[in-house]
């Protein structure tokens, strides 16, 4: 971490920095710093700025090794694993998903792709873990993934990534890698390499084991539809904070919603020497009652050290919308804190309670 500090120190914030690449348990923890303040609250400013930096990586499904397809633990929809999780958008991914079933073994932990699915939007995979000895509760692939199409352009920037993992027994587990391609190209076909020299705990990155997996494959896009919204259609703004919907592009798994946020994190916190921080999370529901989870890109989040200017640029992929839908409501819902001192490792505390601004109503139909 210390390493990563130092970056920080060295980057000059604005709209043009190119994002720098860290590594998977050090995504985590700054995830877990910033945009779960209320579970802990220590923080430093310069995390404000870690936001920025999306991680590099890509993925996609076809073929690998043949001579390492061996016992499959797991085939078939292994998305439904996961409907209870908090991020379950899957209802759609193994009806759409490429079934692979491809495994490698290396150092007694077998790692199978079992789905995989590319719909331009992002590039989804899923694969099981299992070994003769318990990986902690979060284990995933410390990865990484080259996609021949993409060159160098999502070398340092233009993707995101989460895991959503499963712990199914204490050696064996699921995990959903979506890897999110926040802007460049989106070609018809991708051609990936996946690979990985660590097996990772996300909840302890002190519990690391060795070993060497690596996969090829092959994804088609699936058919995808986008629509830019009139400026100023789609838009809420109040006390320092305006949120607006840009974009959606519906595919057969999903809508994504692309969006901007603009705050004056002073004016909310009624204070202008100190450093703010404002968070902008989301609700989601439609007219006939559903709520829905989604997978949220955050982008660079809102510090007073980005000043007046600043604008971030989320998104959030939803599931495909219950059929009698006539529209999706998006909720903004605001929180604000402030560095408690101005140490590196400051703690971070509430300025007021979070609040919600006016709805944004979006026609589907």
């Amino acid at each position: 971490m210390k390493k990563l500090y130092k970056q920080f120190n060295h980057v000059k914030i604005d709209m043009e920095l190119e994002p720098m690449e860290v590594s998977t348990h050090e995504k985590e923890r700054i995830e877990k710093r910033i945009f779960k303040v209320k579970k802990k609250k220590y923080f430093t400013k310069y995390m404000a700025a870690a936001a920025i930096f999306l991680l590099a990586t890509g993925i996609t499904v076809g073929y690998t090794f043949p001579a390492f397809a061996t016992n499959i633990p797991i085939i078939g929809n292994v998305f439904s694993l996961f409907v209870d999780n908090e991020k379950y958008v899957f209802d759609n991914y193994g009806q759409y998903s490429t079934t692979m079933g491809i495994s490698q073994e290396s150092n007694g932990v077998e790692v199978t792709i079992t789905n995989a699915v590319y719909d331009t939007e992002n590039i989804t995979i899923a694969y099981t873990i299992k070994s003769d000895k318990s990986l902690g509760e979060r284990p995933v692939i410390e990865e990484s993934i080259v996609v021949d199409e993409f060159k160098e352009r999502y070398k340092h920037s233009g993707y995101d990534r989460n895991y959503i993992v499963q712990k199914l027994s204490d050696t064996e587990y699921a995990v959903v890698y979506v890897y999110q391609l926040i802007e460049g190209t989106k070609p018809e076909e991708v051609h990936v390499k996946f690979q990985g020299d660590e097996i990772i705990d996300l909840n302890n990155v002190n519990n690391v084991v060795a070993g060497n997996w690596s996969f090829e494959f092959t994804l088609q896009a699936l058919k995808s539809e986008s629509q830019i919204f009139q400026k100023d259609s789609l838009t809420t703004e109040a006390e320092g904070v305006k949120v607006a919907v840009l974009k959606s592009t519906k595919t057969p798994i999903a809508t994504t919603f692309y969006m901007s946020e603009l705050v004056d994190e002073a004016l909310l916190a009624q204070e202008y020497d100190k450093v703010r921080l404002v968070f902008v999370e989301y609700r989601v529901m439609d007219d006939v009652g559903n709520h829905y989870n989604f997978i949220h890109h955050r982008g660079t989040a809102h510090s007073t050290d980005f000043g007046e200017s600043h604008i971030n640029y989320p998104r959030i992929t939803l599931p495909a919308f219950d059929e009698r839908a006539t529209s999706i409501t998006i909720t903004p819902i605001i929180s604000v804190n402030k560095v408690k001192n101005d140490a590196i490792e400051g703690e971070v505390v509430p300025v007021k309670e979070p609040f919600e601004i006016a709805p944004i109503q979006i026609p589907v139909r």
